[in-house]
């Protein structure tokens, strides 16, 4: 998905050259990957035995996958002024670099460990494109997401009549595998943590739930 700008486009960075904010979207995310199902687990489903029927049989396994990969992000040049232009734009760096992605926790990529961004140099100090870095919009990806969440279903039923009432218990798990997931990472040049990872995805979360139905 190629744009100009993502939401509003009062929001565009050089008010004279919509094209400096042509690129990927802020919403292009390349590939999504969902898949879900829901077993009932056979055991002791037909067994003449009452007390292994209740504990073993009755349960189902139910299963929410997410693969996704990162969206799109926009470096920007927060240091001093090269365009003044004052308030309602915003500017980017120079790239001179290869961008490479250790997607580690202190560079999800090499912005600040390989020097690839420079400071785009304001024109009345002879510096080109009217003081406008030449980073392309959305030049990095974020990191994406690789997610299961799993839970295990019991069903009692109260008696052998068909809808009959029953309680249903629920153990839950979010991010079952508790994999590490980057969210966030920094993306202003002159912050003292460019590159870095600044937040991730929720870890594991266990819960039990019970419900009557009748």
């Amino acid at each position: 998905m190629i744009d100009t700008a993502t939401n509003d486009l009062n929001l565009l960075p050089n008010p004279f050259v919509t094209a400096y904010n042509k690129g990927s979207g802020g919403f292009d995310r390349r590939h999504i990957f969902n898949a879900s199902f829901i077993y009932a687990l056979p055991f002791a489903k037909h067994s003449s035995n009452g007390l292994a029927r209740a504990i073993i049989g009755g349960w189902g396994i139910s299963d929410i996958t997410v693969f996704q990969s990162g969206l799109p992000l926009l470096v920007a040049y927060n240091g001093t002024d090269t365009i003044g232009l004052g308030g309602g734009t915003s500017n980017r760096p120079n790239l001179v670099g290869k961008i490479s992605y250790p997607k580690t926790q202190k560079a999800w990529f090499n912005g600040a460990t390989a020097g690839i961004y420079t400071d785009p140099v304001a024109p009345w100090f002879g510096g080109p494109n009217q003081g406008w870095g030449n980073a392309g919009k959305d030049n990095v990806r974020g990191p994406g997401l690789n997610n299961f969440n799993i839970a295990l279903v019991k069903n009692i039923a109260l008696s052998g009549k068909e809808n009959a009432p029953g309680i249903e218990l629920r153990f839950e798990s979010f991010n079952t595998f508790n994999k590490t997931q980057f969210a966030g990472v920094d993306a202003n040049n002159h912050d003292g943590n460019f590159g870095q990872v600044t937040s991730i995805f929720t870890p594991r979360n266990l819960e039990f739930t019970g419900k009557f139905h009748f």
